[in-house]
């Protein structure tokens, strides 16, 4: 038996002219399938992929390497 093949999407925190937010709270931050889905969204709609993340969660070298190709920025909430 297979089972049935489902679409995956992503849907962001926030969506407005210029970005698309996506809040994360997590110690560590990989390259997700998410992640690689809302680069994808921002960059076919022309806007820009904000990440918010804790004060204290840490980036894989990976996804810091992924950022810099997608233009990816994120900011650190206070807490």
């Amino acid at each position: 038996m297979t089972l049935p093949k489902t679409q995956r999407g992503i849907l962001p925190d926030a969506v407005k002219d210029d970005v698309i937010v996506l809040l994360k709270a997590c110690p560590q931050l990989r390259l997700t399938y998410e992640l690689r889905l809302a680069a994808f969204m921002a960059q076919q709609t022309r806007r820009r992929l904000l990440v918010v993340i804790p004060a204290d969660c840490v980036i894989t070298s990976t996804l810091q390497a992924f950022a810099r190709e997608y233009d990816i920025v994120f900011q650190w909430s206070k807490r």
